[in-house]
C-alpha cells in the first residue's frame, strides 16, 4: 500500500517542470497491479537511501579559534570570503557571512564567530542575542556529487535521485551539482543543531509563500515547530556574491519530505532503520527480510 501511495503523491505534491515523463510511466503500466507496485517500489527504494545518506552526514560546525583573530568584522568577512565554497568548510564560512553568523530561522548566534571578532561580540551583546551552536546544512545531501566513486553507496543513491528528478523535468540540475559545485551557497543555509537533524531527516521543511524568498515552516509533528518561527525570510548583504538558498532546492526538498510523511514511507523507514541498529541476528524465519532488503540498499 505504500508504494502505491508514494506515487499518488509524488503526482500531487512534486514541483514539476515537465511531468509528462512521470504520466507516462504510469500510463503504459495500463492498471497492471505487479508493474505499478513494481515501480513504487522503486521510488520507495529511492526514499530509503535519501534517508540513509542524510543519517551518515557529518554537520560541518565552525572551527575553534584559540585566540581572537579580528577586531573589526568587517575584516574577518572578508577574509571568510577570500576562498571559493569548494568544500564543507569553506561553504561553512561563506554561509555564515550570508546569514549573519546566525541560525537563518531562530537568530540564534555562532558562539564560534563570536569568540572569533570583538565588533560581532559587542552587537550581540547590545541586541541581548541567543547564542549556540550552528551546522551548514545541505539541501541536496553531499552524497549528489557526480563525481562521487562508482559503485558506492553514494554513487547508488545519485543514481536513483537524478532518475527521479529526469522524470520530473530537472535534468538541468545534473551540472549545477557536478563536483564541489554541490557546496554552492545555493544549496546550503545555517542552521542551529536541532532543525539541522529534523530538516536532515525529512521532518521539517521550508514552504514558499508568495512573498519572495519568505518560507513557512512546515513539519512532520507540530512538536518539532514549538518555540520556534513560523515563518523564516531569508535575506543576504550581496545577491551577487553571496546567493540565497535555492528556492527550486527548497521546494524539491519539501516535495521529497511530503511524500515521505503523507504516504507514510517515512515513519516506516524510520521504524526499519531503528530495528537496524538494535538487530545483531538476523531470525532464521524470514521476519528479518526487510531489515535486509534495506541494508542492501544501503
Amino acid at each position: 500500500m505504500i508504494y502505491c501511495r508514494i506515487l499518488g503523491y509524488l503526482f500531487h505534491h512534486f514541483p514539476a517542470l515537465n511531468i509528462m515523463p512521470f504520466v507516462r510511466e504510469i500510463v503504459t503500466i495500463n492498471g497492471q497491479r505487479q508493474d505499478l507496485l513494481r515501480l513504487g517500489e522503486c521510488y520507495y527504494n529511492f526514499f530509503v537511501r535519501l534517508f540513509k545518506a542524510n543519517e551518515g552526514s557529518t554537520p560541518v560546525t565552525s572551527s575553534y579559534p584559540s585566540r581572537r583573530s579580528f577586531d573589526r568584522l568587517a575584516d574577518m568577512i572578508e577574509n571568510m570570503l577570500q576562498e571559493a565554497p569548494q568544500s564543507p568548510q569553506t561553504a561553512k564560512k561563506r554561509a555564515l557571512v550570508r546569514d549573519g553568523f546566525q541560525c537563518a530561522v531562530t537568530k540564534i548566534y555562532d558562539w564560534k564567530s563570536i569568540l572569533n571578532n570583538k565588533e560581532l561580540e559587542m552587537k550581540v551583546m547590545s541586541e541581548a542575542g541567543r547564542t549556540g551552536s550552528t551546522h551548514c546544512t545541505h539541501i541536496f545531501p553531499e552524497s549528489t556529487d557526480a563525481n562521487i566513486t562508482a559503485g558506492s553507496d553514494e554513487a547508488r543513491y545519485a543514481t536513483s535521485l537524478w532518475a527521479i528528478l529526469d522524470r520530473f523535468g530537472y535534468s538541468a540540475l545534473r551540472e549545477e551539482f557536478n563536483g564541489s559545485n554541490i557546496n554552492r551557497l545555493e544549496n546550503v543555509v545555517t542552521l542551529e543543531p536541532s532543525l539541522h537533524s529534523f530538516f536532515d531527516s525529512l521532518q521539517v521543511w521550508f514552504t514558499e509563500t508568495e512573498e519572495p524568498n519568505r518560507y513557512k515552516l512546515e513539519a512532520t509533528h507540530d512538536i518539532f515547530l514549538v518555540q520556534r518561527p513560523k515563518y523564516a525570510t531569508f535575506s543576504t548583504p550581496n545577491p551577487q556574491r553571496l546567493p540565497l538558498p535555492s528556492p527550486t532546492y527548497l521546494a524539491i526538498h519539501a516535495a521529497c519530505a511530503k511524500v515521505a510523511h503523507f504516504s507514510g514511507a517515512g515513519e516506516y523507514i524510520r521504524k526499519i532503520l531503528r530495528r537496524m541498529e538494535d538487530t545483531r541476528v538476523l531470525a532464521e524465519d524470514g521476519g528479518s527480510a526487510e531489515l535486509l532488503h534495506m541494508a542492501m540498499l544501503s
